[in-house]
C-alpha cells in the first residue's frame, strides 16, 4: 500500500515508503505500519490526532533547495485518509527563520474543540517563543504572537502547547542557565481558543531545578487539568523525569502536585542530555509519556499506579533518542525513536509495537532508514487502526 504525496516524487515514494505487516504470534493481522518521508522534504515533523480520528501534520521545510539552506518556515497539513496523501500545505510562520539544528528547539502544535490548530516555536536568536493559531476551517493562520515577556531568561529549548475546548495552554522552562537547579516551568492559559492568554505564571517547584536544554510535554486531562512532564536538575545532577499535575479554577492555577519518581526515571548527570519526549492519549483519555534515561526509550501510562518500563534494545548498542508515541482504538501501542545520532546527524529508525495488555509484539523491523539530519520520527494511529510514521 503506497502513501502518495504530490510534492514527493513518485520514484522516490516508492523506494522509501515502507508498508510492516505486523502479526500476532497466532498468524492473525492486527496492524499495518505506513512509514513515509516528511511531505516536501520537511524536517522535523510532528503529527497529532483529533477527537474525530484526523491526522494533522506540523513540519519546518527550507525555503532554499540548496544544500547549506536553513532558513524556512513552518507548514501545517491534514492527512486525507481516503486519498492515502496530505493536503494542501499552510504556512504557519508569518517570517522565515533558521532551522534550529537540535531536536530540542521543535515546534509543538495542539488542536482545540473548535478545531483550530495552535502552534508554538522558539527562536533563539529573539529568545523567544512564537504562538499562532489558525481558524476553524484549519487554511489560515493568523500573524505570529511572541509570548513571553517575564519569565524569559535562559530559553534554550522549545516549549509544549496543549488543547481542550477552550482552554490552550503553553508551558516551558526558564531560569538562569548557570543555576539550572533553580529553573522551574511556567505557562501561559487562554480560556477562549487561544484569541488571548492569562499572564506568565510558574507552575512548577524550583527546589527541583529544571534541565536546561531538555524538552517537556504537557496535555489536558480534562479542561481544568493540566500534566506536564519534564527533568529536572536537583543540585545540578538529578535530571528525574518529573511529572506535575495541575489544577486550574478561571485561569489562575489553583494547584500543583507531582507524582513519585520511580527507578527508571531516575537519571543522575551533571551535563544536559539533550532529551526529549511525548505524551499521547489512549481511547479510554489515558495519557501515557515516552522518555528517555540513560539512553534508553521508557513507556509510563500516567496514572496512580504507574510504573515505567523500558522499550526494547537498540539495533547496535548506541542512545535511543526522541521518542514519539502512537495508540490505535484496540490499545496497540507504537513507540519510535532514533538511534546512533549526533547533534547532526538523524540518525537511524527504529520502533517497536506493544498490544493493549503491554506484550511486545513478535515481529522484527530490520529496514535500515536514516533520518534527515536535523529531524526525528513521528507517529499517529490511522482510522483504520494502522499506523503512519514519518521520519
Amino acid at each position: 500500500m503506497l502513501t502518495k504525496d504530490r510534492n514527493i516524487p513518485i520514484l522516490r515514494s516508492v523506494l522509501l515508503i515502507v508498508a510492516a505487516l505486523l502479526l500476532f504470534a497466532t498468524g492473525s493481522a492486527f496492524a499495518e505500519v505506513l512509514i513515509q518521508p516528511t511531505p516536501d522534504g520537511g524536517f522535523q515533523p510532528r503529527l497529532i490526532v483529533d477527537g474525530q480520528g484526523d491526522i494533522h501534520l506540523l513540519y519546518f521545510r527550507k525555503r532554499l533547495r540548496a544544500p547549506g539552506a536553513r532558513e524556512g518556515n513552518l507548514y501545517y497539513r491534514q492527512y486525507l485518509t481516503a486519498e492515502n496523501r496530505f493536503g494542501t500545505p499552510i504556512k504557519v510562520s508569518s517570517e522565515a527563520y533558521d532551522l534550529q539544528t537540535f531536536s530540542i528547539a521543535r515546534a509543538s502544535m495542539a488542536i482545540d474543540g473548535e478545531g483550530r490548530i495552535h502552534v508554538v516555536w522558539y527562536r533563539p536568536k529573539s529568545n523567544q517563543y512564537f504562538y499562532a493559531r489558525s481558524n476553524s476551517e484549519r487554511n489560515q493562520f493568523e500573524a505570529q504572537r511572541p509570548m513571553l515577556a517575564q519569565f524569559n531568561e535562559g530559553l534554550d529549548a522549545g516549549a509544549d502547547v496543549a488543547a481542550l475546548g477552550s482552554q490552550v495552554a503553553i508551558v516551558w522552562a526558564a531560569g538562569a542557565l548557570t543555576r539550572e537547579y533553580e529553573r522551574t516551568v511556567y505557562a501561559r492559559i487562554s480560556s477562549d481558543f487561544g484569541a488571548s492568554f492569562g499572564e506568565e505564571m510558574r507552575l512548577g517547584n524550583p527546589d527541583l531545578g529544571a534541565c536546561a536544554c531538555c524538552v517537556l510535554a504537557t496535555d489536558f486531562s480534562d479542561e481544568d487539568d493540566l500534566r506536564v512532564a519534564y527533568r529536572s536538575a536537583i543540585d545540578g545532577i538529578g535530571r528525574h523525569m518529573q511529572i506535575l499535575s495541575t489544577q486550574f479554577s478561571q485561569g489562575k492555577l489553583a494547584a500543583g502536585t507531582y507524582g513519585d519518581v520511580g527507578p527508571l526515571q531516575e537519571w543522575e548527570l551533571s551535563a544536559c542530555p539533550l532529551s526529549t519526549n511525548d505524551i499521547v492519549l489512549d481511547s479510554n483519555s489515558a495519557q501515557w509519556l515516552v522518555f528517555e534515561t540513560e539512553g534508553r526509550i521508557i513507556q509510563m501510562k500516567l496514572a496512580d499506579d504507574a510504573v515505567a518500563s523500558a522499550v526494547g534494545e537498540p539495533f547496535i548498542k548506541t542512545r535511543q533518542k526522541n521518542p514519539a508515541i502512537a495508540i490505535n482504538q484496540q490499545g496497540d501501542r507504537l513507540i519510535v525513536w532514533a538511534e546512533a545520532i549526533s547533534h547532526t546527524k538523524g540518525g537511524r529508525l527504529n520502533m517497536r509495537l506493544f498490544d493493549a495488555s503491554g506484550e511486545l509484539k513478535d515481529y522484527d523491523f530490520q529496514q535500515d532508514i536514516t533520518l534527515q539530519n536535523f529531524s526525528f520520527p513521528a507517529a499517529a494511529k490511522l482510522p483504520d487502526g494502522n499506523f503512519l510514521v514519518l521520519y
